[in-house]
């Protein structure tokens, strides 16, 4: 009994070696500094990145044009075809028609053969604005820099086709620039495209989306990286998400391609620490690497190939991409569950006990994790001050789920102890098998996830010694799957991570089955052990800071002036100014309800609309403020249209100090009033004097987390 003890023990000591070998995989290359001229070095492309990321560089800003001129001016001197696109783009974007002239930089590297394809280009693609809140070094600035590596390492060693690479202005501000690009070009003329973002200052980079018929460019992806990181199951769930990037305009509008990113350290995801000294070097190498590759793979082949079909696909250890057709992945499903079926009927297999047993540990698990945050949350409110409610040190609470998930397992190996050794593992693997058989048909880029330890399973329900084959199989795949799925959702979703690791986990309940009765007790200790350790520890300080904001709002109209802040609460900073008990009211045009206070009234500058009437149409001219960056502006009712274009709705969003003209069909005789409201990036500096400097444990929100410092001028204009 002792030696066969041993035995498991050492069994589970490979297995949980094999998931830590796959977790450490999951990193990016060591940076270069320097490289041979055909290959990239994110030494090289560090100096483009210093010239970008130098302040906040949002659509329609003086900084804006300042990144624009020098990636145009860095394409031409390394000898590609520049030019520089504007174009006035009219956007729907969740209620509001968004307008502003996009200037687009596009670069084209000829190709020494383009027949090659027929005259199809490869299209590269980042944005080259940020967000206002910061520089934007990783989002998307080191896509930006790695993209101007590649144009200089493609001028080194050409490829037959063309390549153009876009660098595309208002994506932060709703995909503005790739909108005008794809109505000014469409999409017919390029082969494939590649998108590049980043949603965190670090981490390897992620091929996370790609669109029907990937088959070949997942194939060509495999190949031309060196760490070809991706797997079907994060394409399928993006695709459920309200999430969106320049890629998406490009696959609405038919587009074939790859959208890739980085992800880690979400804190610093638009951020004032979206800067240079805090981007992962290794990310920006991985990035170049990656472009560079997928030129070099790309950039030969005819790229008018006929649709390859789809594919199911990932990584292991961040260095071998399996793929395969879904047609395959349809009959590997059926033949695995048939036979799964065939071995539990003709051998009568009583399984439903177990299979119970180990659906039970998985929704019991996820369902204890999302009490304990829950419980987490309500003992440190703080948290709710954090994009995502993402604590600092999420580790402790990383290893106390997965510890509580362990024990959950423990607990279930228990309860089946006295079954057969058959009966364990083919209860077991009924969870597996159904997934299995859902997902093929469901969503057939989750099935991998299944499929390969459900055939391990087969040969384990065989001989029951190598029961330790489906664990071992799932820790291969599973552990940075379900990392990378913990930090694109945050700690308040880690009861889903945990779900998923439970789905590979209650693969071990056979091996488990062999421990020491009173392991759970132990181990479940250990979980709230760790977990009371990072709720004990969580707190801000100078190297962990509080986000917070203040909006400072006037109403030219009435002349009266407030603070705001949608903060969850107030700190020492906005107690300065909003007191102790602040109301928190309706303050439009912030999309939620803010704290309040009064405010002395300063004298900024306000919007203005000159107003025209003829027989019922009404011409609108609005002057922001010469300091806005982006102008409010509520139409009168009516039928509106700007250059032409008809309006969808009355709320818009004008971005820039450049005047623009509305004409709008009103009822005549009807009272005409516009509402505008020019929004300051930042406190301006009489208001900011008024508060006084941060502390140095706090630090300004990130921009889409919720209202971040700014000015908001009102005016109405009646005529």
């Amino acid at each position: 009994m002792l030696q066969r003890t041993w035995s498991t023990a050492v069994l589970l000591v490979v297995i949980a070696a094999v998931g830590a070998l796959a977790v450490l995989a999951f990193r990016p290359p060591a940076p270069r500094a320097d490289a041979p001229p055909a290959e990239f070095a994110a030494g090289r492309a560090e100096e483009h990145l210093r010239a970008v990321a130098q302040r906040p560089h949002p659509i329609g800003s003086a900084d804006n044009a300042r990144v624009r001129e020098y990636v145009a001016g860095a394409a031409r001197g390394f000898g590609a075809e520049v030019s520089v696109e504007s174009d006035d783009v009219v956007r729907s974007w969740r209620g509001v028609e968004r307008v502003a002239t996009a200037h687009n930089v596009v670069a084209r590297v000829r190709g020494t053969d383009p027949s090659t394809s027929g005259g199809r280009a490869l299209l590269l693609v980042a944005h080259h604005d940020s967000v206002p809140t910061g520089p934007g070094a990783a989002d998307d600035g080191a896509a930006v820099a790695a993209m101007l590596e590649t144009v200089r390492a493609l001028g080194q060693r050409p490829v037959r086709n063309d390549v153009v690479f876009l660098f595309t202005d208002g994506e932060e501000a709703g995909t503005l620039g790739a909108e005008a690009f794809v109505r000014r070009h469409g999409v017919d003329g390029y082969g494939a495209v590649l998108n590049w973002e980043a949603r965190g200052s670090g981490g390897p980079v992620w091929m996370f989306e790609t669109g029907p018929g990937n088959g070949p460019l997942v194939s060509a992806f495999a190949r031309a990286s060196g760490r070809p990181i991706a797997n079907s199951l994060a394409a399928e769930v993006y695709r459920l998400m309200p999430n969106y990037s320049d890629f998406s305009v490009f696959l609405d509008a038919g587009a074939r391609g790859l959208n890739s990113a980085f992800i880690e350290h979400v804190h610093d995801y638009h951020s004032p620490y979206d800067d240079l000294e805090r981007l992962d070097r290794g990310s920006l190498q991985h990035h170049g690497d990656t472009m560079v590759g997928l030129v070099r793979e790309l950039g030969d082949r005819d790229l008018r190939a006929a649709d390859g079909g789809s594919a199911v696909y990932f990584d292991l250890f961040s260095r071998v991409l399996v793929r395969y057709p879904v047609w395959l992945a349809a009959v590997l499903a059926a033949l695995t569950v048939l036979a799964f079926l065939a071995v539990v009927v003709v051998r009568r297999l009583r399984v439903l006990f177990v299979a119970g047993v180990a659906a039970g540990a998985v929704v019991v698990a996820g369902a204890v994790t999302f009490a304990l945050w829950s419980a987490v949350a309500a003992l440190r409110p703080g948290l709710a001050f954090l994009a995502l409610s993402e604590p600092y040190e999420r580790g402790w609470f990383v290893a106390g789920f997965a510890v509580l998930g362990l024990a959950a397992l423990l607990v279930a190996a228990r309860l089946v102890r006295d079954r057969s050794p058959e009966e364990v593992i083919g209860g077991v693997l009924v969870l597996p098998a159904v997934l299995l058989a859902v997902t093929a048909v469901l969503v057939p880029g989750a099935s991998f996830l299944f499929q390969w330890p459900l055939a391990a399973g087969l040969l384990a329900l065989w001989r029951p010694r190598l029961a330790f084959l489906p664990p071992l199989v799932a820790a291969a795949v599973y552990p940075p799957l379900v990392g990378t799925l913990l930090v694109a959702l945050g700690m308040p979703l880690a009861a889903v991570g945990v779900v998923f690791a439970l789905l590979a986990g209650v693969l071990l309940v056979p091996l488990l089955g062999e421990l020491p009765r009173r392991g759970a007790l132990v181990v479940g200790a250990v979980a709230l052990a760790l977990l009371a350790a990072g709720t004990l520890r969580f707190g801000f300080s100078p190297a962990e800071p509080r986000p917070n904001a203040l909006v400072y709002r006037l109403d030219t109209e009435s002349g009266r002036a407030d603070w705001l802040s949608g903060d969850p609460e107030t700190d020492e900073w906005t107690r300065r100014v909003l007191g102790g008990e602040p109301e928190r009211v309706a303050a439009p045009p912030l999309p939620e309800p803010a704290l309040r206070a009064d405010a002395p009234a300063l004298d900024l500058t306000a919007p203005t609309a000159g107003v025209t009437s003829d027989a019922g149409a009404l011409r609108l001219l609005i002057t922001p403020g010469e300091r806005a960056w982006r102008t409010h502006v509520t139409l009168p009712e009516g039928s509106c249209r700007f250059d032409d274009r008809p309006l969808g709705s009355r709320q818009l969003e004008l971005y820039g100090t450049t005047p623009r003209e509305i004409t709008c069909e009103v009822a005549p005789g009807a009272p005409v009033a516009v509402e505008l409201v020019d929004h300051w990036i930042g406190l301006p500096p009489e208001a900011a004097a008024l508060v006084g400097p941060r502390p140095p444990d706090t630090m300004p929100v990130q921009s889409g987390n919720r209202p971040y410092d700014a000015a908001l001028v009102r005016a109405v204009v009646r005529g």
